[in-house]
């Protein structure tokens, strides 16, 4: 009996595509079938699964189409009324189901390779060199499932490969909001206005307001809640503060005043929302699955920066991230050293396309800066004597940009203009990107934070310090005039830097922000027509 059911397997796995792979799963269970007993009866487990599948609604339109849900469920209709051979179906049916389900889970929807050649595409046409890597959980789904199996229990499979990020699943909870209200006509549009809407005044367009900040808990206000005719058209204290709580969740300015910045945040439509929210969850799934007890969490749209340590936001502070032209890189890694008093090494290309254009006009331009020319990356090297040097010879080639051709280092010495500040965080990496303190502290206060050449500069570098070295392990190394120092940590510090522009943060409000490299374009149209 045994033998047939396999000869039937088999003639059914050479009809699918995916033969190779379900041919694993049935042989590492002897040949028999998974998600079905010996009796013919469905296993527990499998409506688990089924289930599970169902919820994920980040997938939703994709469901029936990815993993067949309405075969399975028409042939579990009729089980009792299946043939042999209707029930190798069923079964393998379900299989692949899990199969995509966990590779899902495990890598995300997007087609990678696809947005690999998108950000290569764009480093062709522009020069500019947008980098993301991608960190999947490595578990054998097969041995997942027999453990699962053994428990009667799915979602220790599951939990073995979903992501971890913090607060994550709130988000799941919010695609699920969004599209009640979608399913119910949608958010409330505000029409376009004339003027700045401002506290103390009447205003037609405040019944309409009210409405739709009351959609996004906003705004509670029981009166207006159903019925528009009970909205007031006066702009109170309540409404004001509504309206910077919606603000402060969109990285607007705060002030209360309804623009046509606000306005048009407002009024995005709400399919927008649901699937902005649909690819940072997969970015979720593109980290690692063990973040740390404790790590940081850049996030670059928001310009912030998260320091956690057991789960909960010890730290938090403002950044300054890359420039469009040279955008932040999206990776995790580990934090090894922290330096005090740092010299800042001169990247070659800046040495090339910002320092020589300007000694060219300014000799002693140099000098005014406390920067040095070295015969390697060695503090302690040999300075050139460059005070006779001709430098409209290395302009426009790739003498200096080039390191291999370039016969000099730039280093500049601590303190003073010194980009660097007092303190540099480092995680040595491809991207040749680090932390560091800034001695323009202006630059926090602009709404647009893009303005560095890739590495990231800390509003509070020095308290960051003392969270990773409290006081007692080390000494007062900040001072003017002092040697640059190097502490190497004993326990290393993941450091996850991410691209969201929309999440639940601490405080379990939905947040979003504007896509600052056009990260959401191009994965929301490979989100549409990916498959695995």
């Amino acid at each position: 009996m045994k033998k047939i059911i396999f000869s039937l397997l088999i003639v059914f796995l050479s009809l699918i595509e995916a033969k190779s792979i379900v041919s694993k799963y049935y042989y590492q269970f002897n040949t028999n079938t998974i998600w079905i007993d010996k009796n013919n009866e469905i296993k527990e487990i499998t409506f688990d699964l089924l289930n599970n599948i169902k919820e994920q609604k980040s997938l939703k339109p994709y469901l029936n189409s990815l993993f067949e849900l309405e075969e399975i469920e028409n042939l579990i209709n009729k089980k009792d009324l299946l043939n042999k051979e209707e029930i190798l179906k069923l079964d393998t049916l379900i299989t692949i189901s899990y199969d995509n389900y966990m590779n899902y889970l495990t890598k995300g929807f997007i087609n990678w390779q696809d947005f690999l050649q998108e950000l290569k595409k764009i480093e062709e046409e522009t020069e500019v060199k947008a980098k993301w890597a991608k960190y999947e959980s490595r578990k054998n789904f097969i041995k997942l499932l027999k453990t699962s199996i053994t428990k009667n229990d799915i979602n220790y499979a599951i939990s073995a490969v979903d992501y971890t990020f913090p607060y994550g699943k709130n988000l799941e909870k919010e695609i699920i909001r969004l599209k009640e209200i979608s399913d119910n006509g949608g958010f409330v549009k505000i029409p376009m206005l004339n003027s700045n809407l401002k506290k103390g005044k009447y205003y037609p367009q405040i019944k309409q307001l009210r409405q739709r900040l009351i959609q996004s808990n906003d705004l509670i206000d029981i009166k207006c809640l159903d019925n528009i005719n009970y909205c007031s058209e006066f702009y109170d204290n309540e409404l004001f503060n509504a309206v910077k709580r919606f603000q402060k969740r969109y990285g607007l300015v705060p002030d209360g005043v309804v623009g046509k910045n606000t306005i048009k945040k407002l009024n995005m439509h709400i399919e927008d929302k649901i699937n902005t929210l649909r690819i940072n969850l997969e970015r979720m799934r593109w980290l690692p699955r063990k973040l740390g007890d404790k790590f940081i969490l850049v996030n670059i749209p928001e310009y912030k920066l998260r320091y956690f340590d057991d789960e909960k936001v010890e730290l938090k502070m403002d950044i300054i991230v890359g420039k469009k032209k040279f955008p932040t890189p999206v990776f995790s890694h580990k934090m090894s050293k922290i330096i005090t008093n740092p010299h800042w090494k001169i990247p070659q290309t800046i040495v090339k396309e910002e320092i020589i254009p300007k000694l060219v006009n300014d000799s002693y331009y140099l000098n005014k800066e406390n920067i040095n020319v070295h015969e390697n990356w060695d503090i302690d090297s040999l300075k050139f004597d460059v005070s006779s040097v001709d430098w409209s010879m290395y302009l426009n080639n790739d003498l200096i940009g080039t390191p291999s051709k370039a016969p000099m280092r730039f280093i500049q010495t601590p303190g003073g203009s010194n980009p660097l500040g007092k303190i540099k965080f480092l995680f040595p990496n491809e991207y040749s990107v680090y932390m560091h303190d800034t001695p323009e502290k202006d630059y926090f206060s602009f709404k647009e934070k893009t303005l560095s050449h890739g590495c990231i500069r800390l509003e509070k570098p020095f308290e960051l310090f003392e969270k990773i070295l409290p006081s007692n392990n080390k000494d007062n190394q900040l001072s003017e005039n002092i040697r640059e120092n190097d502490f190497n940590l004993s326990e290393k510090i993941p450091i996850h830097i991410v691209y969201l522009t929309a999440w639940v943060d601490e405080n379990k409000k939905l947040q979003f922000r504007d896509d600052i490299y056009n990260y959401d374009e191009i994965q929301t149209r490979l989100l549409l027509k990916s498959s695995f």
